[in-house]
């Protein structure tokens, strides 16, 4: 019997009120509060439901097997809006809880907890039925094998959204059936569930050789990128859908317009500009949603991910650091503000999670909409002119579901001025004065709660990024904020095999750590030694390198892998290593990062197996043709486009202490070159300590008295310069293709030989 035929037949109501009113003892045989002590808050909100939510582990299959009953997944997360509906609804109505205690077993999962078993019943779903996102709704076997798969379901016909919801779409006549097909015709949802596990098992890796090797796979994904390039509204999609951010394929177009392609630079400014003055970006309050539902970037999903904030702000550094347009350091200040004031938790000096889109139930996103009223009331008169019109509220405003006007940045301050007839310093005060008191009145609103459980790869994003903002907006705050993340995951978060947990919640380490904790926790770990030249930070990264690479590696295959041996002996653990590795989703590739991140390592230890890790994982990257899947595999790209034009090593050479020798390495730091790698190495080190790569710097007649920067690039080296000006010109112009080296400047001696 297929998936259609169980859906076929209209639901029996009879049956249902039988099955869910008649069976007491049935219901309590499901443990009550099971996810009372849960770390995951969007778990622990489910514990009070009249529905007895399980959590997904080895006890709760046992559970059904015994029970004879199939399984309803649900999985969601805290700041999904759609979830928080179907709570409220569907899995609030009474006969919805009775016949799902009675006849099933329903288990809640957190999509930010178990990323691992949300992307196996996302692609699962997505070859049964089509469906996919979040809520994910899944009917599985007692193994967890699925054979129906919906996305929000409201818990009668007629009873969603504008009156959607039918037989086949609807939660009590989809109990009622499968609930009915169970009991009198299992064999065929079995083999239903049976041939979509094979489904997953036969998918193939797609990892095709594309023409050319990986150069051909470079150029492939950088020419989908300009194809489909959205010249409008910028970003790398087309068409009247939401609307994406794709950071990563931002960074790819940055980098490699760098290296002699200016129409990639153009194309990731543009974006970044049009995103930063839409909806989609909080202009008051800072920090970005999660998504567009338009595709000109007007009207978001309100909640905010700490993922993506931290794309962000890595992405807004860079932008700063390669054009000098102070605009993007101020929406990189704006974001850290944010973060600051939302998501840092001021005792362990740790970032949360995420922050929900809804102040209360029934709500979506109020706290950051806005009506013309609310703005005249909250300030004076002419402010709130200003206000009405540099945010867009009369000019085709852009208006959230509930009817709420969504903020967004219609006209320049100079278009303000014109409107106005008044100087534009005048207008700019005006905005900043009017922006002040706008927020000042929002912060009486009820604040969308914050997930406040620590994830390890969240974290090193974030970390991360604070280490890229640190330079360009030359604030050493962020650097410490930024490593006094890491020291708190290193010292609370790691297991007893020298890898790192995934949460961090109620003052203990929770959940077994994925595969992207421990390799976005690698790349953060070797960023941070080069912002602080701590070689604890060199000593954690190289021993975390050799656990990713025991333990995260599948057996005869160079794929990076999740492993949890809960779930051994189920559909999960079953599950043939998945080439989604290389692809964003959302963030960052975990088999390109890890690629990057040991790339990093060989420049800077000199240690070649650290290359061979690199070379190995970028081998299998997958030949993806055409453009829709370019911005899919963007940090693909990346790591190419570091692989064919990165490598250079800025090195800085003096005593610690001399405050000459920091301000060189100061503006290392914060010049854009994507790749590059910088070494500050004092004549106080231990010769031991100095990375080998480095030591004929130190050893060279050449530094001894004066602090000194060596740029080098491939086999050659320029000349050491000695002032922070000049060694921004040599980083950005030596060994780059296009730029005259005759012009860049010398102020130190020459070298005999280059000394790497």
């Amino acid at each position: 019997m297929s998936t259609r035929t169980i859906l076929a037949s209209a639901a029996i109501l009879c049956i249902l009120s039988a099955q869910a009113g008649g069976a007491p003892d049935a219901a309590n045989a499901l443990p009550a509060g099971a996810l009372k002590s849960s770390p995951s808050m969007y778990l622990r909100e489910a514990s009070a439901s009249a529905i007895r939510w399980q959590a997904w582990n080895p006890d709760t299959l046992a559970l059904a097997r015994s029970l004879n009953r199939p399984i309803l997944i649900d999985i969601g997360a805290v700041w999904c809006h759609w979830c928080h509906v179907m709570d409220a609804t569907t899995y609030a109505d009474p006969q919805v809880a009775a016949l799902l205690n009675s006849q099933f077993v329903p288990v809640k999962v957190d999509t930010d907890e178990r990323p691992d078993l949300d992307e196996y019943y996302q692609n699962a779903a997505a070859q049964l039925t089509g469906a996919g996102g979040w809520p994910l709704t899944c009917f599985t076997t007692s193994d967890g094998a699925l054979f129906f798969a919906a996305g929000y379901l409201p818990p009668r016909p007629g009873s969603g959204p504008n009156g959607s919801g039918g037989e086949n779409s609807s939660m009590l006549p989809l109990l009622a059936r499968i609930s009915q097909v169970y009991a009198t015709d299992r064999a065929a949802l079995e083999h239903e569930a049976e041939a979509t596990a094979a489904k997953l098992k036969s998918t193939p890796s797609r990892n095709l050789s594309a023409p050319g090797g990986l150069d051909g796979l470079r150029a492939q994904i950088l020419a989908g990128l300009a194809m489909s390039y959205d010249r409008k509204s910028g970003g790398f999609e087309s068409g009247p859908g939401p609307r994406f951010y794709d950071f990563p394929a931002l960074e790819l177009a940055l980098a490699h317009g760098f290296y002699g392609h200016p129409e990639f630079t153009a194309m990731a400014l543009d974006t970044l500009r049009k995103i930063a003055a839409g909806g989609v970006f909080d202009q008051l309050g800072g920090g970005f949603h999660r998504y567009s539902t338009d595709p000109d970037w007007r009207v978001p999903h309100f909640e905010k991910l700490g993922y993506d904030n931290a794309m962000a702000l890595n992405a807004y550094s860079h932008a700063y650091e390669a054009s000098g347009d102070p605009g993007f350091a101020r929406v990189a200040e704006s974001i850290v503000r944010y973060v600051n004031r939302e998501l840092l938790d001021p005792n362990a000096h740790a970032f949360y999670s995420h922050q929900d889109a809804d102040s209360f139930k029934g709500d979506d996103g109020s706290y950051y909409t806005w009506t013309i009223a609310e703005v005249k009331r909250a300030l004076p008169a002419d402010e709130a002119r200003v206000a009405i019109i540099f945010y867009g509220m009369q000019d085709k405003p852009a208006l959230a579901p509930d009817g709420r006007i969504v903020l967004r940045r219609a006209i320049s301050p100079e278009q303000v001025a014109a409107r106005l007839k008044i100087p534009l310093e005048v207008a700019r005060q005006k905005i900043a004065k009017a922006s002040d008191a706008m927020l000042a009145a929002r912060e009486h609103r009820k604040v969308p709660p914050v997930d406040r459980a620590v994830m390890t790869d969240r974290n090193a994003l974030m970390a991360d990024a604070y280490l890229t903002a640190s330079a360009a907006l030359d604030d050493s705050g962020l650097q410490r904020t930024a490593l006094n993340d890491l020291d708190f995951i290193v010292a609370h978060m790691r297991a007893p095999d020298g890898s790192f947990f995934h949460v961090w919640s109620d003052g203990r380490s929770q959940v077994g750590g994925l595969v992207a904790d421990q390799v976005y926790l690698l790349d953060a770990l070797v960023d941070a030694y080069q912002y602080s030249a701590d070689e604890k930070y060199l000593a954690e990264a190289r021993v975390l390198a050799a656990i990713i690479e025991k333990n995260f590696r599948a057996t005869g295959s160079n794929l990076l892998i999740d492993r949890d041996i809960e779930d051994a002996g189920t559909v999960i653990g079953q599950s043939p290593q998945s080439a989604q590795v290389f692809f964003d989703m959302p963030m960052p590739s975990v088999q390109a990062t890890m690629a990057i991140a040991a790339a990093k390592l060989a420049l800077i230890t000199g240690d070649d197996s650290y290359s061979k890790i690199a070379n190995e994982l970028t081998a299998n990257a997958p030949a993806m043709a055409g453009a829709m899947l370019s911005n899919s595999v963007a940090t693909v790209g990346l790591a190419l486009e570091y692989r064919a034009n990165g490598g250079a090593t800025v090195a800085i050479v003096g005593l610690n202490g001399d405050a000459r020798g920091a301000a060189l390495w100061r503006m290392a730091l914060a010049s854009y070159r994507p790749g590059k790698i910088v070494l500050r190495i004092g004549s106080d080190h231990s010769a031991a300590s100095i990375p080998p790569a480095a030591r004929a710097m130190l050893e060279s007649s050449a530094v001894k008295g004066v602090p000194l920067a060596f740029v080098c690039a491939g086999t050659a080296c320029a000349n050491p310069v000695a002032t922070p000006a000049k060694l921004a010109q040599v980083i950005r112009s030596f060994g780059v293709k296009g730029i005259d080296k005759t012009t860049v400047a010398n102020d130190g001696p020459a070298l005999a030989r280059p000394p790497m």
